[in-house]
């Protein structure tokens, strides 16, 4: 069924910018039979263009599957890189509104490796809320508890200090009524909230086709994001970008009156509408220039492999599993090793089996872990060619 009005504004004028045809439904849900990841459903990636309000979004969005509570593996926190990004900042964030010996709820926990890390550099306590944590995949802390739910406003009873939501707006459908949840439970409360989302500014200047995919519905902007905050009753505080421009944050607090509080990264609805009609300007040039490199790479009969599962993986090979040519994908999450990729049914395998694979060339989903994975390689003996996204 396509929404034909705005998620965040309820707005109307919409218009079509981008399609990806017969995409997985799902990407980081855990399969232990290939017939059974080939048999998830596909579906088109219909990306909207709201030109009252300048939120994109993807119209064909099914809103009826379960995307979440059926073995949805998101842990990251095995990557070395990403501790140190974690802990970065949070500990900047802590110092800035002096968030020590507080209470802090993470909507949209995953298993947790976040919040856990956020009360141990702040000494503070924690309620982890997400229908997909699973209990005991992550460190035991008696300061921290989970509730395996979605958020809904009852949870304002535990009356925090802080609200942290990491890369799960982009997974709302209904980012008004979402946004609009969050501040009515908070209406006993004044907590600073610190939301962290993928930047469609970056998707769209480089053409970043691997970051688009089905289970990410929703695709946000500082202008647009600070848009939706100001609607639902909050006030920007701050926004910022990091991790080589991929990651948006947010910072905001509940208000009493409306907010004109414009923050400078905001970019007009008018500057993010030329942004979308570049990125269709190039991105059939950047289609075509992997599809002929992938091509040229089976033709010489190389051996490559993907590096970095979940979500990236299955963008990228949506767009070139016809061409054959890449056999495997590789990923440090133990408990991604022997699923199969749903909607690709190849199986992941661990970094352990290159080692006697010997790949030629390995794609990496994205480049902030290029070094990480180049010191992975060349523990094991194995210098391939490197391709970073």
């Amino acid at each position: 069924m396509k929404h034909t009005a705005c998620p965040c504004c309820k707005g109307v004028d919409l218009e079509d910018f981008f399609t990806i045809r017969n995409a997985p439904t799902q990407s980081l849900v855990t399969i232990k039979n290939r017939d059974e990841a080939l048999a998830i459903p596909r579906s088109d990636i219909v990306l909207t263009f709201c030109n009252q309000c300048g939120f994109i979004f993807n119209s064909e969005f099914d809103t009826s599957i379960d995307y979440f509570t059926q073995g949805y593996e998101d842990q990251q926190g095995f990557s070395p890189t990403f501790v140190k990004f974690l802990a970065g900042v949070s500990e900047r964030f802590i110092e800035k509104y002096g968030i020590r010996n507080k209470q802090v709820v993470e909507i949209g926990c995953g298993k947790g490796d976040f919040l856990n890390l956020f009360c141990k550099i702040g000494g503070n306590r924690g309620v982890g809320i997400d229908p997909a944590w699973v209990p005991g995949r992550g460190e035991e802390n008696p300061d921290v508890r989970f509730i395996k739910e979605f958020y809904a406003e009852q949870h304002g009873e535990i009356r925090p200090d802080c609200i942290t939501c990491r890369h799960t707006l982009e997974h709302i459908h209904d980012t008004h009524g979402f946004m609009q949840t969050i501040r009515n439970s908070v209406k006993a409360s004044s907590p600073v909230l610190s939301f962290e989302v993928p930047c469609i500014v970056r998707i769209l200047d480089i053409q970043a086709f691997w970051d688009i995919f089905y289970e990410h519905c929703t695709y946000l902007s500082p202008g647009s994001l600070a848009r939706l905050f100001r609607s639902t009753g909050f006030e920007v505080l701050d926004m910022y970008l990091e991790y080589d421009n991929q990651y948006l944050f947010i910072e905001a607090k509940p208000v009493g009156k409306p907010s004109d509080k414009i923050h400078p990264m905001e970019e007009s609805v008018a500057e993010l509408k030329a942004k979308t009609r570049v990125f269709v300007e190039k991105i059939n040039t950047q289609l075509g220039e992997w599809r002929e490199r992938l091509e040229r790479f089976k033709a010489d009969g190389k051996k490559v492999v993907v590096w970095g599962g979940g979500s990236k993986s299955v963008g990228f090979l949506t767009q070139f599993d016809d061409i054959g040519v890449i056999a495997h994908v590789v990923d440090i999450n133990p408990h991604m090793k022997g699923n199969f990729i749903p909607g690709i049914g190849k199986q992941y395998v661990t970094p352990d089996f290159l080692a006697e694979y010997k790949p030629d060339v390995v794609i990496v989903m994205n480049s902030v872990y290029m070094a990480e994975i180049q010191k992975s390689l060349a523990d094991r003996g194995l210098h391939p060619e490197m391709l970073g996204l």
